[in-house]
Order: C-alpha cells, then structure tokens, then sequence
C-alpha cells in the first residue's frame, strides 16, 4: 500500500463554493446515521443545496425492523428503491455518514452490478475495523454531550433502556408496551424510548454487517476521517475500494456534522463533490472561476491505492 500526498486543484475552503452555479444542481443522495435524518444532517442539507440537490434516503422505521427488515442489506434496498424512483438513469453520488456508510456501500454494489455508475462516494467517519468504545470512553463522551446540551438525561435513560432490552431479546415486547400506553396518542416517553429503540437495533445490524465478506468495488471513494486514536488511516476501507483518498476532517465522529465543525467539513464535502462535475451539469461559470480555485490554498488529503 503507497501514501502519497495528492495536489489538488479545487477551490479555497475558507469560503463557500460561490463560483460554482446551476439552475438544478446534481443529485446528491444522502444516507443517514442510526439516528436517521436529523436537524445535524438537515443543517448540511441546506448549506451544501447551492451546489447539490441533497436527497435523504429513509430507512426501514422500527415497526418494519421488527418485521424483519432488521439488516443493513434492508436499509440499502430501501435506498434503491428511492434512487431508482427518483433518478432512474445515469451515475449516481452517495455520501454516507457513519452507519450509513455501510448502507452506502451496499447500495453501490447494487447499483454497479446494476450497470450503474458511482460517480461519487463519500464517507463521513464510518470505520470497517468495528471498533468499540471502552466503558471510560463511553462514560468521558457522554458527560462532555451532557455538558454541551447535545444530549439530555431523560435520553441517556431511554438509550439504556433500549440497550439492556435488546440485549435480553425483548425489543418486541417493550415496542408493544409502548403502544399500549400511548394508546394511539403522542406520548413523548414512548417516542423518546421507539427512537432509540429503533438506533440501537440499526447499530446492531451495522456490527452484523461488518462481519460479512465483502467485495472490492472497481472505483474511488473519499473517507473524510476524524482524529482517531492508534487507527490506520483509511479505517479498513482500503479493502473495499481501488482508491481511497484521506480528506482529514474536524472534530469527532459524534459531532463532524454539528456547529461548530460543520461549517468547516461542510467546505471539504463541497470541494470533493464539485471536482465530480462534469461542464455539462454545470453548465454557468463565472469567468473567473478556474482561475480562483487554481490559485485558492488546498487542504491535506492523501490518497491510498
């Protein structure tokens, strides 16, 4: 395996990608975490919508997971099926966040057996080396989440309900006591307890589906990898691409799509996915725009073959 640096030509991450415009940008078909499409992913959606047309793909709800539709492969039919009704034809562009990294790529797999071309894939700090976190890191990360006000008490109590009921096998039992005392009204308990209910259950099929073989894909993907700690660089995705290219990004993998890091990703997710479009789904430029980004500065990125 070679590192070596990349010289980029793209443009300056210190400002929005204003050179670029179009009437309709390009498809940009997001893939969400196991917490689904939220105000984090909503935030990105709407800065990154001058360049890209941001569609998020919804995944199975936890009345279907019980059913059985409990796996990765689950998720990632449910994501063809949304492409496929709403770009039919021509190459696609996937950018996964965390499990939905996983989804992404079994999405492209189906995609290009399909005759489907991947035109761009993107990861936002999803690992292939199924790594956990120890019992300090868990408690360290949950108190600095406390302390910030991105999590809440009577949250941290749900999760821990909704962990310890699945690990006993009991999901479908507390999801029917759920309904029960909701009684066909919105009650916030049991919504609170549905929703993480349903995000430990879509954990558990991403640490299912790492298990599983799986195959190289004949083109390129851009891991944007948060600082981790005695991880190689590509976080195993190495092993499931002919190229990958390192784009080091900021903050951690709980918060690389929150204020205050978002503002500073949000420019490398532009920057990677404008350098796949092709002049004629950008067909206005402003004059000097090859000449801005030839000469704007360029972020460390590194490629892996």
């Amino acid at each position: 395996m070679k590192l070596r640096p990349l010289i980029d030509t793209g443009e300056d991450l210190a400002s929005p990608p204003s050179c670029i415009v179009a009437a309709a940008p390009p498809v940009l078909f997001l893939l969400p975490g196991s917490l689904g499409y939220g105000a984090s992913l909503a935030a990105l959606t709407a800065s990154i919508r001058e360049i890209a047309h941001v569609v998020p793909i919804r995944y199975p709800d936890l009345g279907k997971i019980l059913q059985g539709q409990d796996g990765v492969c689950d998720m990632a039919a449910a994501a063809v099926e949304q492409i496929n009704r709403i770009q039919p034809r021509g190459h696609i562009r996937l950018l996964g966040h965390s499990l939905g990294g996983a989804v992404a790529f079994e999405v492209a797999t189906r995609m290009f057996a399909a005759g489907r071309s991947v035109k761009f894939f993107g990861i936002l700090d999803t690992s292939l080396m199924g790594e956990r976190s120890s019992a300090w890191e868990t408690l360290t990360r949950t108190i600095r989440r406390i302390r910030n006000n991105r999590v809440t008490a009577p949250r941290m109590v749900c999760r821990a309900l909704a962990k310890a009921t699945v690990a006993i096998g009991h999901e479908a039992n507390l999801a029917r006591m759920l309904d029960r005392r909701a009684k066909g009204q919105f009650d916030l308990t049991s919504f609170r307890l549905k929703q993480e209910l349903q995000e430990v259950l879509r954990a558990k099929a991403y640490f299912r589906w790492l298990a599983e073989p799986k195959s190289m894909l004949p083109f390129s993907a851009v891991l944007f990898r948060c600082q981790r700690k005695k991880m190689p660089q590509t976080l195993g995705w190495d092993r499931a691409f002919a190229q990958i290219d390192v784009v080091p990004s900021a903050g951690t993998h709980t918060d690389l799509v929150m204020p205050p890091y978002l503002a500073m990703n949000l420019h490398l997710v532009q920057k990677a996915l404008s350098q796949t479009y092709s002049p004629a789904e950008f067909p206005q430029r402003e004059a000097d725009c090859s000449r801005d980004l030839a000469s704007s500065p360029q972020p460390n990125r590194t490629r892996v073959q």
